[in-house]
This record gives structure tokens, C-alpha cells and sequence, in this order.
């Protein structure tokens, strides 16, 4: 977008594609001895305060995490926006809201017209390993509205070209199971009338503040159910918890996420000295 970004603290990285980014972040964190220390294919829906001061995590019945302190960081993304048609059974492993399950050979469709959904069509198309996918793109809009200048040009660049299918300016009426048990893919209805059957879609459609999980971690919010905290070390109004990342601004910066890091720890130390 034309704007620096100035990292405040110990970590940065340069502008890069986003598997060359995770790269770069899993190498630092296993040179740190961090990476095995994640704990992933859980969900938390709170994070409180036990009788003996410490936060207490729990990641199921029989994994418990005690912490003096906790960084909420789980941005917008955490809790994605939905369509209001209802997911068939059948094919719910199939209606994503990510690309993590995408695998090469499939018929995918992309819904959405922003930044997000622009980055997951494009970035399908790029990707050495999913050179055998078919990506099409769908948007209710003709025309891209909602995308930052670079995720336009190159959206409409494979848009021009036909490696990306034009399936803009329609709505998605609702989606049902198509083929037999065991083989199920997606038909979906256009408000148009036409359908077409796909292996795949992801639903790149923005996303809302974890509000259940603030709440319930007795985290204030304001008006927009955004979490209330200090700007200079983003601890809320519970000591010891903070909040940083998307989760705190519609910005959807990294960098400022790292800065948001920084300001944390930088006051967890001058508290501990």
C-alpha cells in the first residue's frame, strides 16, 4: 500500500509471499526452541483467573495451562463471518473458511471480494503445488471494490487472463450435496439460476471480534465489541491480560501486530524487575 512499516521491537521480516513469511516465523521460532512448545487443534472459549492468581487455560478435560500472563491475539479471522444459508451435513468438510484443506486437482471456489478473498484465488493460482487446480471466483459485485490497490491488480490480472474464473456480479443462493455417499461434492445455486458443482469452497468473508470469548473472560469491550485496554502496553482491565493484533484494530497490519507484541512484553519485564 505504499506505507512503511516500522517495527518497534526485536522481530521483522521483509515483504515477501505468505508461505516464504510462515517460513521465515517457523524458522526463528525453532531457533529459539519455540515451535514445539504450540499447541495446535484445540479450541479455548475463556481464559480466567484461579484462586491462586493465575490464569487458567483450559485446552480440554484433561489439559490444563496456568500462566501469570495472557496474550489474547487471535484476530478477527478467529471467528469468521458466515453466509445464512444452512451447510448440508454431508458436505460441511467441504465448505471451508480457509485454504488449509485445498488439495491439488480440485474444483475450488472462492467467495468473497475483499483483501482476504482476492489473496486466497490469486494466491491458489500461484501455488507450485495446486497447479492443478481449477479457482473460481465468486463475488455478489461485477467489479472488485473492496481489495487494496496490489490485491486488485493482481486478482484482475488472472481474472484477464482466465486462470482465474470470472464467477463475479451473482449471489450464492444456498449449496447442496451432489453424488453419492462417500463421495460427496458441492453443487451450489446462483440467485441466477444456474448451479455447478464444485470440490471445494472457501469463504472469504471477513470476520467479527471474538466477542463470546472476551465476555467470558470478563474482558471489557466498547461499542463495537472491541476489547478496552491500555494503548501503551495493551493490557486490559484485568491485570496480566492482554489483547493485541486484529483483534484490537481493523488495520489487519503484521507489523503492527508485532509492535502490539512489543508494547506487551515490554511492560511484563518492567513489571518483573
Amino acid at each position: 500500500m505504499g506505507r512503511k512499516a516500522e517495527f518497534e521491537g526485536n522481530v521483522s521480516f521483509d515483504e515477501c509471499s505468505k508461505e516464504e513469511y510462515i517460513k521465515q516465523m517457523d524458522d526463528l521460532l525453532a531457533s529459539h526452541g519455540l515451535l514445539e512448545k504450540f499447541v495446535y487443534n484445540t479450541e479455548i472459549w475463556n481464559t480466567v483467573t484461579g484462586d491462586d492468581g493465575l490464569f487458567v487455560i483450559k485446552l480440554d478435560e484433561d489439559n490444563i495451562v496456568k500462566a501469570k500472563n495472557v496474550i489474547v491475539s487471535v484476530g478477527r479471522m478467529g471467528k469468521p463471518n458466515k453466509p445464512g444459508y444452512k451447510f448440508p451435513r454431508a458436505i460441511r468438510p467441504r465448505l471451508n473458511f480457509n485454504l488449509s484443506n485445498v488439495c491439488n486437482g480440485e474444483k475450488v471456489m472462492i467467495v468473497g471480494g475483499g483483501d482476504t478473498a482476492g489473496e486466497y484465488a490469486y494466491g491458489l493460482v500461484e501455488l507450485e503445488d495446486m497447479q492443478d487446480c481449477t479457482v473460481t471466483l465468486n463475488y455478489r459485485k461485477p467489479t472488485i471494490t473492496r481489495m487494496n490497490p496490489m490485491n486488485t491488480e493482481m486478482t484482475t490480472k488472472y481474472l484477464d487472463n482466465g486462470k482465474l474464473i470470472n464467477k463475479m456480479g451473482v449471489d450464492v443462493e444456498g449449496v447442496e450435496v451432489d453424488g453419492d455417499p462417500g463421495e460427496e461434492r458441492v453443487k451450489v445455486n446462483f440467485t441466477d439460476g444456474t448451479s455447478e458443482v464444485y470440490e471445494r469452497v472457501v469463504y472469504a468473508l471477513g470476520g467479527t471480534s471474538p466477542v463470546d470469548f472476551l465476555v467470558n473472560s470478563k474482558i471489557d469491550v466498547g461499542r463495537w465489541d472491541e476489547p478496552l485496554m491500555d494503548e501503551k502496553t495493551m493490557e486490559t482491565n484485568i491485570k496480566g491480560l492482554y489483547t493485541i493484533g486484529d483483534v484490537v484494530t481493523d488495520q489487519g497490519s503484521i507489523a503492527l501486530a508485532f509492535n502490539h507484541a512489543s508494547y506487551v512484553m515490554n511492560d511484563i519485564v518492567a513489571k518483573n524487575k
